[in-house]
């Protein structure tokens, strides 16, 4: 621990237990490079991140968020060039912090680019600077711990499976004494740092001695072939891309081994490390494997060949025949027939209650792009370049015409290998024109979220709406806590009808949704007509802001825009044709049985968007997954 070091001690950050295992397996195993703790602001992401600093006794350098690309990797050092007058190297940030910790508060407000270069120095343990007339290489061995509030832009998943390991830091909100706790430690720090740092020495102590014998034991610790079989079972099952996953876990449940003394791996480390390797891998566009073969269903007898109207089923039946309970019939294309009319009537102007809420995963961000798409933006609320002098300046640019935003470093720095052959006169430092750089600046663009939901007959069968409404209810509140403006547009019968305008009430949004009625048709057609046109006009008037449309369906359009057209091939043929500008498509597949019909997954494809299935909106399946596989 550095001498004179009053920060807060590790061992005093009340919960987070996935976060301290994730900060403890990388200060054992080295080659765990990169952590990334994500979690709502005040929940003490950046407190334990600089209390690793204490614990491990190694220095803390922080990134600003306002960091350069010259500041953090380095560049010409300005000064030396110009008592030079050739061009000198200056190392960055990543230099101090060879060695030691590297921590970058709101990573996720980072430029990508300069992200991903970072990752790439961490990852390697080098620094190569190209740039400016100056090349230079340095080490950079350090353990980056970096932060985030999902409740801003998120990052590009495949920068997101470059973090090793990734804890959440939520505290539950029901946990009144875990809070009390809370207020309790805070409050005696404040008023004694050296006294509360005492009262946990002794933890802190064990907790060093703990992570020395880890690193000598790390070595010798084996993780057998079986085990290794379950860790690539669990990737499997997540459908995470690549092997980075899979290492991961190997490495973390090695490093949880040693922390333990033991040199084998057991079961729960393999459990424990997937906790914290897999959740930001999970890929929701893909159907997890079934942890064993499911039992064919039984083959039914042979009967006339009748209308299923003809046929009594019971009363808790759904009316709607799976082809899936028939086995012969998953040998064909998989294309659902509509719903017939009289079928239709039976769940007409029912009234569902909505269903089980639940925790729901950043669906704007998580899923993967399916075949086109249609934007960069990086999140739900995206830096957007600033057309006028307002917004953090992020970095400097050529400029076109007339500059009133100069950027004076970036200037500076264009200016300066080129002095000696300059005629300074009186000047002390000779600017030409072509040397200057104006600023970008960069400002949060706001968010606005339409949920479509299919409220026709064919999900009132098998109390689906109900489910159906607890997700959206889920999903709302969660865009409430993000501050988004959020709207409500249902679809049944021949229509599609705009509930809910753009709000920020989630109040309104709840009696809007409870009072929704199932029942009729599915005008599909008619439904992205309508909604094409609403958000054509609401990005119009919304210029720079991020729009999401959430179409939760199960895809099986009955009614036509055209009379006598298919309505599902039409369905799919306007989704083509559709192109709103500043829109953003996530469709959740609203169907159930045993087998899945592509109808939904077919129009994501369409529209170029995000696909999941309504159960993957779920947080906290993760967890199901694991203890299926683990047997726990």
């Amino acid at each position: 621990m550095p001498e004179g070091d009053l920060s807060f001690p590790f061992a005093a950050v009340y919960g987070m237990e996935d976060a301290k295992r994730a900060v403890l397996c990388a200060a054992v195993n080295p080659s765990i490079r990169t952590v990334l703790l994500r979690g709502g602001p005040g929940s003490a992401k950046t407190v334990l991140s600089r209390a690793a600093g204490g614990l491990t006794g190694k220095r803390v350098v922080n990134v600003p968020l306002n960091v350069t690309e010259e500041m953090l990797f380095g560049g010409m050092d300005a000064e030396a060039t110009l008592r030079d007058g050739s061009p000198v190297m200056q190392r960055g940030l990543l230099a101090r912090a060879d060695g030691g910790i590297l921590y970058v508060d709101d990573v996720n407000l980072m430029d990508q680019r300069v992200l991903a270069a970072l990752l790439d120095c961490v990852a390697s343990g080098r620094v190569i600077v190209e740039r400016e007339g100056v090349s230079g290489e340095y080490s950079c061995d350090t353990l980056m711990i970096a932060t985030m509030n999902p409740e801003d832009s998120d990052i590009s998943p495949h920068l997101l499976d470059r973090f090793d390991l990734c804890a959440y830091s939520d505290f539950p909100d029901e946990d009144a004494e875990g809070r009390a706790e809370v207020l309790r430690r805070n409050a005696a720090f404040v008023n004694d740092p050296a006294g509360f740092r005492s009262q946990y020495s002794e933890e802190e102590e064990r907790l060093r001695s703990s992570i020395a014998r880890a690193v000598r034991i790390l070595p010798l610790v084996t993780m057998s072939d079986e085990l290794l079989g379950v860790a690539v079972e669990l990737a499997a099952r997540v459908s995470a891309d690549g092997f980075r996953g899979d290492i991961a876990m190997a490495n973390t449940s090695m490093a949880l081994a040693a922390l333990d003394g033991r040199d084998e791996v057991m079961r729960r480390d393999v459990e424990q490390a997937a906790m914290i390797c897999l959740a930001h891998r999970r890929n929701y566009s893909q159907p997890p494997p079934p942890s064993e073969p499911p039992e064919p269903p039984e083959q039914p007898p042979e009967e006339p060949d009748e209308p299923d109207r003809d046929r009594q089923d019971p009363p808790d039946r759904p009316p709607d025949q799976k082809e899936g309970d028939d086995p012969g019939e998953s040998r064909e294309p998989l294309e659902m027939p509509d719903m017939p009319e009289d079928l239709s009537d039976l769940v007409d102007e029912m009234m569902f209650e909505i269903g089980e809420q639940f925790r729901v995963i950043d669906y704007l961000q998580d899923g993967r792009r399916i075949i086109r798409t249609t934007s960069s933006r990086k999140g739900r609320r995206a830096m957007a370049e600033s057309t006028d002098s307002t917004g953090r300046y992020a970095r400097s640019r050529i400029p076109e015409g007339r500059v009133s935003d100069v950027a004076f470093d970036a200037t500076i720095r264009a200016a300066a290998p080129y002095q000696k052959g300059r005629d300074r006169g009186d000047l002390a430092f000779a600017i030409e024109k072509q040397d200057i750089r104006r600023k970008v600046r960069e400002r949060r663009s706001g968010c606005t979220i339409l949920f479509l939901v299919d409220a026709s007959g064919s999900l009132g069968v098998r109390r689906r709406m109900a489910a159906v409404k607890g997700a959206v209810l889920s999903m709302l509140r969660d865009s409430y806590v993000k501050r988004d403006r959020i709207g409500l547009m249902a679809f049944r019968r021949d229509s599609a009808e705009l509930v809910l305008p753009p709000t920020r009430s989630v109040e309104y949004s709840y009696r809007k949704l409870e009072e929704l009625p199932t029942g009729g048709k599915t005008p599909l057609g008619q439904a992205l007509v309508a909604v094409g046109d609403f958000m054509t006009s609401y990005s119009r008037s919304h210029p720079g802001e991020s729009c999401y449309i959430v179409l939760i369906t199960d895809g099986r359009a009955n009614v036509p825009v055209r009379e006598g057209s298919d309505a599902n091939d039409e369905a799919r043929k306007l989704a083509a044709d559709l192109a709103i500008p500043q829109v953003m498509w996530i469709v959740v597949d609203a169907s159930t049985g045993y087998i899945r019909f592509d109808n939904a997954e077919r129009l994501a494809e369409e529209l170029g968007g995000t696909y999941f299935r309504l159960e993957d909106l779920n947080a906290d399946r993760l967890a199901d997954s694991v203890r299926s596989v683990i047997g726990a």
